[in-house]
């Protein structure tokens, strides 16, 4: 098995469904990386919770990008 990374830049990201209940790294504009899943996702702000359990928001505005990896059958 093998892995692809997917890549969301900031204007795939706002209301983008398919990102609810993944595991992703988030990355800032200031270059800071967040990893988490997501729990909900609108036009204007992303909701992660990090390993601790914690939620914390983000503003699209605010983001980079978006990686997520895919599990490959080959």
């Amino acid at each position: 098995m093998g892995k692809r990374q997917i890549i969301y830049n900031a204007r795939q990201i706002g209301g983008n469904r398919d990102l609810v209940d993944k595991e992703i790294n988030l990355v800032t504009n200031e270059q800071r990386v967040w990893h988490g899943y997501v729990t909900a996702i609108d036009q204007d702000k992303v909701e992660l919770r990090d390993a601790r359990f914690w939620k914390h928001t983000f503003k699209v505005a605010e983001i980079d990008k978006i990686y997520r990896e895919v599990v490959t059958e080959y």
